[in-house]
């Protein structure tokens, strides 16, 4: 092609006609722009085409996160609110004078003592695109806002959980089971415990009585309580996310 374009130019140099050469050089000056930025623009096509394949996939990974975190905190809310109603009525009993309950059927109550709300966060997809980069391909703001009150209320959340445990498990906590052996006793039955930590009924009813034990398992409650908020509030803002990121999607 080149040599088919330098023999025209020649042979109209030869002829001596120097205005259509002038012309004739324009025109193929003006065509090779035009081939450029033909390429130019395909190229960007291409490349615009390639990084929307790259941003549906990681919205699409994006969401699949999201909703299998989701399920797990959804999960482990349940047993928080499970073990909160269960930690509001053994208070609600041993706040009388005398039990209204058997002391089995209140100790079946008493796991909110000693069971935990197990969920840890883990948006490890979430944590590399925004590392890398590739969270930026996501344009729409509301997301990234979104992301970063989860976050939020997830470091929270952990702050809280290690602070409140330390205070209560080397306070009022540690206080409790220092007398009574193990917290254990005021939710599993005396004939499954080691037989040195077994309390009489009348024992079991004066600890129960007291204002400091009252206070020291509504500590352990409220903690549960401010727990499930947090969790709450992250499961709420996955839930929005992922309305987001549905829209997204092409």
């Amino acid at each position: 092609m080149i040599k088919f374009f330098r023999k025209i130019r020649q042979d109209l140099l030869s002829r001596g006609k120097t205005g259509k050469y002038f012309k004739y050089a324009i025109g193929e000056i003006v065509l090779v722009v035009i081939g450029i930025l033909i390429a130019l623009s395909l190229n960007n096509w291409n490349e615009s085409r390639k990084n929307e394949i790259l941003k549906q996939q990681l919205i699409e990974d994006l969401i699949i996160e999201l909703q299998s975190s989701k399920v797990i905190i959804n999960d482990a809310i349940a047993l928080g609110d499970s073990l909160v109603a269960d930690g509001r009525l053994y208070l609600k009993h041993i706040g009388f004078k005398e039990l209204t309950i058997q002391i089995d059927s209140l100790k079946k109550l008493g796991g909110f003592i000693t069971y935990g709300i197990p969920y840890d966060l883990n948006l490890p997809i979430y944590e590399d695109s925004k590392s890398s980069g590739k969270l930026s391909m996501i344009n729409n703001k509301k997301v990234l806002i979104l992301y970063a009150e989860i976050m939020s209320a997830n470091m929270g959340g952990t702050i809280h959980r290690k602070i409140s445990n330390e205070m209560y498990y080397n306070g009022s906590g540690w206080e409790l089971r220092k007398e009574i052996g193990l917290s254990e006793i005021l939710s599993t039955p005396n004939e499954m415990l080691p037989e040195r930590f077994r309390l009489t009924e009348k024992k079991f009813l004066e600890i129960l009585a007291r204002p400091s034990t009252f206070a020291t398992l509504n500590n352990s409650l409220q903690m549960k309580v401010v727990r499930i908020n947090y969790m709450n509030r992250i499961s709420n803002g996955m839930t929005k996310v992922i309305a987001l990121l549905e829209r997204e999607k092409k």
